[in-house]
């Protein structure tokens, strides 16, 4: 027995002394890692051989300078090999000054240890780039890794130093490189972007509303006939740029047309209704990219619970994937990853990750129709993808072409110029996506057929737009108020009014029992109702509407409640703007009863496709929106028919929106929340202003415009007598 225990002992000892020689550390001079070839790196962009040169930025140089890596993902690292174990005592590095780093060790480039952090410079220091340093115990070291920031989610590092023999000083003296401007290739997109299309959508509107002043101080004058034709013609050729404008005269995305954000959400979402429902989005993917050798960096993202719209960790998801992966079958959950992956490859790591802080896929069972059977007909692939972003171009040009069957190309020219100036609703938000403009072409095609005297059809395109969006559903107030009107003064429901609704309902009842097949059946209207209630308790800083106006607090605005600090850094600002909006809401209740009544007097014996039109402004007043679905806009711009000078305010308002986005006077807001707010405060201004006009100023004689006679060349409208029998107009 005693021989034995000896021999174990003997083993042991052995095998302690050769893992002992075998990872003995050396201790050279220098710079470790001087002129060393990184040997992985995940997620940086940039060569990673600028960290090892030898060479740092001055101090407080801009984070992304020419001598930076940067690292996309809150997972991004860069490891080296240092040739053979090697006892560490110091480690520099320069880096974004707001951000914690994090170094670590290794021995078999399997097992990793922390070795230590650098943590962020205070702010009296200073921003930009600086240097940082952290001691070591001297424990062995072969493989080191870099990276995992923790900040602001702009990651960069110029330069890395280890050191085992620690010189004097320390840091020791580095040449250091003055960041000079960023070099970038120059090309088209260099000068036409986002930022100079938004400027000349300003000049466009602008000019529009110059035109129609003019036209307008010409026919006051008497002089209606005076260039007659050349001015139809500007105001044609205004109408095509407009729509080229729109699309940017086709560089849409500046690079790309497929808004691959928006995709991943409503063609993913849509496809995997039935598995995903609201609530499993971020949750699916963060498992599908685990499963694809991604998990540390699904470990360090931030997520949005779509269960509560609250930005979290992923552990907990991460911990449960059953609830999951259990509502796919085998080859459901194969398909998914298929998709997952296909989307993820079209965009940056850091993007990616981004895309999981949104607020999912919020497409309506009736939506989802189509949404669904189009995103199954085959794996997501490239020739998929651009035939079906084909679609939403399409609606818009059959929304131009229902404007000009309805009113003609002089409304359709000024329609195009309101909706391709109006910052809110710009390409940038929903262009390139899939089916996210179907909702603007049943809204715009309502108030068409009205005009041309298809109430029923009206009723119908407005009832799928509903039932496509839901908010839409707010311009039946317009009519509903005028039909009710003329029932109290008539004691007649009219015709008209009678077979709009009758539209409407037709509408509902053959395309919700279609949508239960497609969506699940009744559970999904549920699920549907509480993600509403959800989201209309989540603020957002690109909302917009009288809501987001009687929330506002300059002292609670982002710039002063936003905070990195924090796993959301919008908490304390969304809390804020809920708190605010409560003790806002007798208020609002106010102005909302106000905006009715003025909305009463607007469509009182008006035409029901003028009622209709006049509805759409009560949208802004209703309900909040995102920004991008004030594309409404266009619906409100064919009361031009009706009074023209609607053309030339609804441009000069495009045109300040465009102007506050610009911000060209250093006082003015920068902050989205803050920009959006008075883009709002300017819509609703223009809106109460056009009710006052069709009303109230009417029945006063305080009109907000005066007007001019309407010459015949331009198209005048024909009056529709409602209470008359139907029967066909000529025009």
């Amino acid at each position: 027995m005693r021989r034995g225990w000896l021999a174990c002992a003997f083993v042991v000892a052995a095998a302690t002394q050769a893992r002992a020689q075998e990872f003995s550390a050396s201790c050279p001079s220098g710079n470790l890692l001087a002129g060393k070839r990184a040997i992985f790196w995940q997620d940086i962009r940039r060569e990673p051989g600028l960290v090892t040169d030898g060479a740092v930025s001055n101090e407080g140089a801009v984070w992304d300078s020419p001598s930076t890596i940067i690292l996309d993902t809150g997972a991004s690292t860069i490891t080296f090999d240092l040739g053979a174990p090697v006892n560490l005592r110091a480690l520099y590095a320069q880096a974004d000054a707001n951000d914690t780093y994090h170094f670590w060790g290794s021995l078999d480039n399997k097992e990793y240890r922390l070795l230590g952090k650098i943590e962020p410079v205070v702010e009296s220091v200073g921003h930009g780039l600086r240097g940082r340093q952290v001691s070591v115990s001297g424990a062995p070291v072969r493989y080191l890794r870099f990276g995992e920031g923790i900040g602001d989610n702009f990651f960069s590092v110029s330069e890395i130093l280890a050191y085992c023999e620690v010189p004097t000083p320390f840091p020791p003296t580095l040449k250091v490189v003055t960041a000079p401007e960023a070099t970038a290739k120059t090309n088209i997109f260099t000068y036409w972007n986002n930022e100079s299309s938004a400027r000349w959508e300003m000049v466009l509107a602008i000019l529009g509303a110059l035109f129609l002043g003019w036209e307008w101080k010409l026919r006051r004058e008497g002089r209606p006939t005076w260039r007659l034709r050349l001015r139809n013609r500007l105001l044609q050729g205004m109408g095509v740029i407009s729509l080229l404008t729109y699309f940017n005269f086709g560089f849409c995305h500046f690079g790309n047309y497929v808004h691959d954000w928006e995709w991943t959400h409503y063609y993913v979402g849509s496809k995997y209704f039935k598995e995903l429902g609201y609530e499993r989005l971020y949750d699916c993917i963060a498992i599908a990219d685990g499963e694809d050798g991604l998990r540390r960096r699904v470990e360090l993202r931030k997520l949005t619970n779509l269960r509560t719209n609250a930005l979290e960790t992923t552990a907990e998801v991460l911990a449960n994937p059953d609830h999951c992966k259990s509502r796919f079958s085998e080859g459901r959950w194969k398909s998914f990853k298929h998709d997952v992956k296909f989307f993820r490859d079209r965009q940056s790591a850091r993007r990616w990750d981004d895309l999981q802080t949104d607020h999912g896929y919020n497409g309506t069972p009736v939506w989802n129709i189509a949404g669904t059977v189009l995103s199954n007909l085959a794996p997501a692939s490239v020739a998929q993808l651009y035939a079906l972003a084909l679609l939403d171009p399409l609606y818009v040009l059959g929304m131009v072409a229902a404007v000009w069957w309805a009113f003609g190309w002089r409304v359709t020219s000024v329609a195009l110029l309101v909706f391709a100036t109006n910052f809110p609703s710009r390409f940038y938000w929903t262009g390139g996506a899939f089916l996210r403009w179907d909702w603007l072409f049943y809204t715009v095609a309502a108030v068409c057929c009205l005009k041309k005297d298809k109430p029923l059809l009206g009723g119908v395109a407005l009832g799928y737009a509903t039932l496509l969006r839901i908010f839409p559903g707010f311009m039946f107030v317009g009519p509903l108020l005028a039909a009710g009107i003329t029932l109290v003064r008539e004691r007649t429901l009219h015709r008209r009014y009678l077979n709009f609704f009758l539209g409407a309902a037709l509408a509902v009842a053959v395309l919700v029992p279609i949508s239960l097949g497609t969506s699940g059946g009744i559970g999904a209207y549920q699920q549907f109702v509480q993600n509403t209630v959800k989201h209309k308790e989540t603020p957002l800083t690109n909302y917009m509407g009288l809501r987001t106006v009687a929330a506002y607090r300059p002292s609670e605005a982002g710039r002063h409640l936003r905070s990195d600090q924090l796993t959301d850094p919008w908490e304390k600002w969304k809390k804020a703007r809920l708190v605010a909006f409560k003790q806002a809401k007798p208020l609002y209740a106010l102005a909302v009863v106000a905006f009715l009544v003025l909305l009463g007097f607007a469509v009182r014996g008006q035409e029901p496709w003028v009622a209709a039109a006049l509805g759409a402004t009560f949208i802004a007043v209703g309900v909040e929106l995102t920004c991008y679905y004030y594309a409404f806009i266009a619906a409100v711009a064919l009361l031009y028919e009706k009074e023209e000078w609607v053309g030339r305010t609804l441009l000069w308002l495009t045109a300040f929106t465009q102007f506050v986005d610009w911000r060209p006077i250093a006082s003015m807001p920068g902050w989205l929340d803050e920009q959006y707010t008075l883009m709002s405060v300017a819509t609703l201004v223009m809106f109460v202003a056009l009710l006052w006009d069709f009303g109230l100023g009417r029945r006063f004689g305080m009109r907000v415009a005066p007007v001019a006679p309407v010459e015949a060349a331009a198209e005048a409208p024909v009056a529709i007598n409602i209470n008359a029998p139907k029967k066909k107009k000529r025009r």
